[in-house]
């Protein structure tokens, strides 16, 4: 039976299609068993249109032309059925008016779809223009966004080119940053160690001074008791030894002040010091020469230190030298006693005995002043 209309996505045609296109590669052969199929399994009337819309091959004549063969050929072979001797007269002319009414009414179907086959040929030659020039189109702006998009990421890539480079001069600079902190570090390491060898030197230095005065002190003590010793021995010359035994009082006091001043000169001197240390700690940029000034401060005190002894290695040889007058000051009286009772001769034997005992050490002369008390 015959259907007006014909589904083309149908599964069962797509099946037939699919099976008549491998076994007949060959176009017109093809669109050839396309009719038969079309007419005979499915009671559909075959036209050109329908034909290159199932096959979509060759051009445009070719269904056209392959249909009006099978036309022909489908009435070669009802003629030949209707020309069967079995048959009578009058079904022989009714069925040959009918297959030349199908054949004009396909004819005149075939014509027409032609016409409008082409007609859609052309909208569809249009279209696809159209298409190939939109196509076109596309392609240039497509062409221009990847030569936008290479251009973007060639500045991305130089960015990160850039970027890295940066990242390699900070590294390389952070590790120049390290190097100096940890240089700066050996130094302050370093600065800290000469610092407490400096302390440990000074303390040595300041302990020995301390000793150093109190060995001054205590024979600036010694000789002044010596001294008060030698008075006490010889009242008979306090009057002319006086003024002798003042100024050596005042000398020894001088050399007493002296060695207070030196040691407060030398507390303060470390006072001072132990500021520089105190400011060499906060300021380890200037350690060196914080160190260079407290070495000279240093050497300073022990100059002064060493002046102090001098002072007082001379305040005991002027010591030495007011015993040495003292002496002779017992000898003076010694000689005027000789000179009234035992005469010249005596007298020149005690002039050279305190000559001898001008120059003869402090006990001596202690020795002798106490035999002349006696005499």
């Amino acid at each position: 039976m015959a259907h007006a209309a014909l589904d083309l996505t149908d599964a069962a045609l797509q099946a037939d299609l699919a099976e008549l296109r491998a076994r007949f590669p060959e176009t017109r052969a093809l669109y050839r068993e396309v009719c038969g199929l079309l007419f005979f399994r499915y009671g559909v009337t075959p036209t050109a249109n329908k034909l290159y819309s199932l096959v979509r091959k060759g051009s445009m004549g070719t269904p056209a032309e392959v249909l009006q063969a099978f036309w022909q050929e489908l009435r070669g072979r009802t003629r030949v059925t209707i020309d069967h001797p079995d048959l009578p007269e009058a079904l022989k002319d009714i069925a040959a008016e009918a297959v030349q009414t199908i054949w004009h009414a396909a004819n005149e179907a075939a014509t027409g779809e032609l016409g409008t086959l082409r007609a859609e040929a052309r909208a569809a030659a249009t279209a696809a223009e159209a298409e190939r020039d939109a196509a076109h189109a596309e392609t240039a702006l497509a062409r221009e966004e990847a030569a936008a998009l290479v251009a973007q990421l060639d500045a991305a890539r130089q960015t990160i080119e850039e970027g890295q480079a940066t990242l390699a001069a900070e590294r390389q600079a952070h590790a120049a940053t390290q190097a100096r902190l940890e240089a700066g570090r050996a130094e302050l390491e370093a600065a800290g160690r000469q610092l407490a060898e400096l302390r440990t030197q000074f303390s040595t230095e300041l302990e020995r001074a301390r000793e150093a005065v109190t060995l001054a002190q205590e024979r600036a003590e010694a000789s002044e008791r010596r001294s008060l010793r030698e008075l006490d021995q010889e009242r008979t010359a306090r009057q002319k030894s006086e003024r002798t035994a003042e100024d050596l009082r005042a000398e020894l006091a001088a050399a007493r002040s002296e060695a207070r001043d030196a040691a407060v000169a030398h507390a303060e001197g470390r006072a001072k010091r132990e500021a520089q240390v105190a400011a060499l700690a906060d300021r380890l940029a200037v350690a060196e020469h914080a160190q260079r000034k407290a070495a000279g401060d240093l050497e300073a005190v022990q100059a002064e230190l060493a002046a102090a002894l001098r002072r007082a290695e001379r305040g005991e040889a002027e010591a030495a030298l007011a015993r040495q007058l003292l002496a002779t000051l017992r000898v003076a009286p010694r000689e005027r006693d000789g000179g009234g009772g035992g005469g010249g001769g005596g007298g020149g034997g005690r002039r050279r005995k305190g000559g001898s005992s001008a120059a003869t050490a402090p006990e001596e002369q202690g020795d002798g002043s106490g035999g002349s008390s006696a005499g």
